[in-house]
């Protein structure tokens, strides 16, 4: 079960170093240092979303970029080098608005397809021919939903069966849940109550209340509330007003964008942030499914037009940080307007991005290690601003640091990586917690991941690692004691259901 994978550590040269320390500046915590990767490479503007995932199984993390005009870049990683094979491998190039990517292995051969959400010129599943190409097969499964707006897919097994089934949020009318019944798709929206025809922009999957279901929570815009759904054993309760989720009154110019799940405290409990057209909100899980909402308590405020947000340790001292990604719109003029936000332990800090490769999307973004060093680089996405692009930028932490970190892949009882929405925590030798990470069921805005889990770890000595597997028996935990933190850099710890 243990998978060795390469790694690569690309050195930025001091006086590359010098001019990027320079130009970001320092704020109450030191700026993080990214550097662009093949700038020439991810110069294309109106790119929209992003999602990595081994495709082709050789052990490195490629992305797919969809475009507002219709171009799905498939870019694959070749030891951190990155070659866009897109059109190769029979993935569209042009002609319609593509809003969303998703992988996710439907038909359990073990390598990932791809789902691609349109602005309702229907969407397409592609078939991954085991490395070797796609081939649509959308309509002949019945998921290509000619007039929806996709906005956010996600790939999560809300049934506990054992396959992925297929979550299609509707920017435009009722949100669509497609069961997966061994690879034959059947449309359960309204049987489940998740036919909801609010104007769904993010969705996130996690089991706020630990009964071993996964819930939905729903950002919604034009003025709408937001959802949280409860999964009651097939059927679904928007809870969110009892919650106090459902966000404030809104304009209809304002409303949930995007949503993103962590355990920003590390207590156990899994955290929820929304960003919003307007004030933006911080969910403390309190345990016993109970919230608190704390984002100016916790330093995280604003009131902007804020569409992607993702959770990652990008310095690996065991804290969640959380980029945020919007723009301003100033007659008709957008620009972006991201933000990055260190994790203090008590409060966040903002540091300031402007002028740095960091201030580069307004769209979506994701995390992810893509050259196997052990710190979180980082995909960002700009769809508004005809000149933008669509970087990826490398993490240049110090080696040293970089090392002091953990990824752990959490596959089922066959070996496939299908658990999206199975947590996984860590203790150290006395039994306290360390922290615990969600397996992603999309995040971003418009965006999603398939990569292992990401821990930073600093300098601690052997721990355990605990996955929670959700199943249709309730949640059942896998503990795997001892492991030495510094036997695995560079490497990826799989821990598999043994049942």
């Amino acid at each position: 079960m243990n998978i060795m994978k390469k790694e690569t550590r690309l050195l930025v040269s001091i006086a590359t170093f010098q001019m990027l320390m320079c130009v970001a500046g320092q704020a109450q915590n030191t700026a993080p240092i990214f550097t662009p990767v093949q700038p020439e490479t991810f110069d294309g503007n109106m790119a929209l979303s992003n999602a990595w995932g081994d495709y082709d199984n050789d052990g490195d993390l490629d992305l797919a970029i969809s475009f507002k005009t219709g171009d799905v870049r498939l870019y694959q990683n070749n030891d951190g080098q990155f070659n866009n094979i897109g059109p190769q491998r029979g993935l569209l190039t042009g002609g319609k608005e593509t809003r969303s990517i998703g992988w996710g292995d439907y038909n359990k051969d073990g390598y990932l397809d791809l789902y691609v959400g349109s602005n309702q010129n229907g969407n397409e599943l592609y078939m991954n021919k085991q490395g070797d190409g796609f081939v649509e097969v959308g309509v002949e499964l019945g998921v290509d939903i000619p007039h929806v707006s996709t906005r956010q897919i996600s790939w999560v097994d809300y049934d506990n069966n054992g396959t992925v089934d297929l979550f299609v949020a509707d920017r435009i009318g009722a949100n669509y849940l497609f069961r997966n019944d061994d690879g034959v798709f059947v449309d359960v929206s309204a049987q489940t109550k998740l036919d909801d025809v609010r104007p769904t922009v993010g969705a996130c999957w996690f089991d706020y209340n630990q009964d071993g279901l996964l819930d939905l929570f729903l950002a919604n815009q034009s003025g709408s509330k937001d959802a949280l759904y409860r999964n009651d054993g097939g059927i679904f309760t928007d809870v969110a007003a009892s919650l106090g989720v459902e966000g404030t009154d809104r304009t209809s110019k304002q409303g949930g964008v995007d949503c993103t799940v962590g355990d920003f405290d590390n207590d156990g409990y899994f955290d929820l942030f929304v960003a919003n057209y307007g004030t933006n909100y911080l969910y403390k899980n309190e345990g016993q499914g109970e919230f608190s909402e704390v984002s100016v308590q916790m330093g995280i405020t604003g009131d902007d037009l804020m569409v992607g947000a993702s959770w990652a340790d990008y310095d690996n001292d065991g804290l969640l940080d959380l980029y945020v990604a919007g723009y301003h719109d100033v007659d008709e003029q957008r620009s972006p307007v991201d933000r990055l936000f260190h994790n203090d332990g008590d409060k966040f800090t903002e540091i300031l991005t402007s002028g740095t490769p960091l201030s580069g999307a307004d769209h979506g973004v994701q995390w992810a290690d893509f050259d196997g060093d052990g710190d979180l680089d980082i995909s960002l996405t700009e769809g508004y601003n005809i000149a933008g692009h669509h970087p990826v930028l490398r993490n240049e932490l110090a080696m040293i640091k970089a090392h002091q970190s953990l990824q752990v892949e959490v596959l089922d009882a066959e070996g496939f990586a299908t658990r999206a929405g199975s947590e996984v925590r860590l203790y150290d030798q006395t039994g306290n917690l360390l922290a615990s990470r969600l397996v992603t069921t999309g995040d971003g805005y418009n965006s999603h991941s398939n990569q292992a889990v990401h821990f930073g770890i600093g300098t601690i000595g052997n721990i355990a690692v605990e996955v929670t597997f959700m199943t249709v028996n309730g949640r059942k935990t896998q503990r795997v004691k001892n492991i030495d933190p510094k036997e695995w850099v560079g490497r990826i710890l799989k821990i598999q259901a043994d049942n």
